[in-house]
């Protein structure tokens, strides 16, 4: 249950990024996206008052981020009322046909960007450290293990500058020029090494273009892989 509603957040944290971006396409992947999420949250059989717990507080959630949108209050609302007479009725009714739900079944990942590139399933099990950047620098997703090296939770990073997390004269001498190389088109590859608690680890970036079905960039996508340096361990 909390896996489903993280993501869920996840997902939309992402979409109001895209909408204040203005960017219809990515808008649309995203928000079609949210509702078979949504539905599955709604859909799970609480097994503990917890479980239940949760499913209220989600859909309360949604109703006081969505408060000036009349349309989602009522569309929420309906929801409530549903679970309510799940748990609470004497009828125990669990007829769900009158729900102004989009049944449509989420897209199979194909690896393009609105078939499911941004599946988080699939990028949240990756042992590397990986992030989707914006071509405007900003997250637009990171995988928890990249969020646990930034101390922030995933959600939190979306639409933050990585300028605030690498420093201003790292991106300008370094990592914008390779970002802007993968955002024309290019596949970057570079290392470079830092001192970790007195000891030297080699890092590996591997930078690839983030593109959807149609050829439109949506970022580039950052692999980040560590090592300690062999060199120094052999001669040491």
């Amino acid at each position: 249950m909390n896996a489903l509603i993280e993501l869920f957040w996840l997902k939309y944290s992402q979409l109001q990024y895209a909408v204040r971006m203005a960017d219809e396409h990515l808008v649309r992947i995203l928000d079609r996206e949210l509702d078979p999420i949504l539905r599955s949250v709604y859909d799970e059989k609480a097994v503990s008052v917890e479980d239940a717990r949760l499913q209220f507080q989600f859909l309360i959630d949604i109703l006081r981020v969505e408060a000036d949108d009349i349309s989602c209050v009522l569309r929420h609302s309906q929801l409530l009322q549903s679970l309510i007479n799940r748990y609470f009725a004497a009828t125990g009714a669990e007829n769900f046909a009158d729900l102004a739900l989009d049944h449509r079944p989420a897209q199979p990942n194909k690896g393009r960007a609105d078939e499911g590139l941004l599946n988080e399933a699939i990028l949240d099990s990756f042992p590397d450290r990986l992030a989707v950047i914006t071509p405007d620098y900003r997250y637009l997703y990171t995988n928890p293990r990249n969020a646990r090296h930034l101390e922030s939770r995933q959600m939190d990073l979306i639409g933050r500058h990585i300028v605030e997390f690498i420093g201003i004269q790292r991106f300008e001498l370094r990592v914008k020029s390779y970002l802007d190389r993968c955002f024309s088109g290019e596949v970057v590859d570079y290392t470079f090494a830092k001192t970790v608690d007195g000891r030297t680890v080699v890092v590996r970036c591997r930078l690839t273009p983030c593109m959807s079905s149609t050829g439109k960039l949506i970022g580039a996508i950052l692999v980040i892989q560590e090592h300690a340096d062999r060199r120094r361990a052999i001669a040491a």
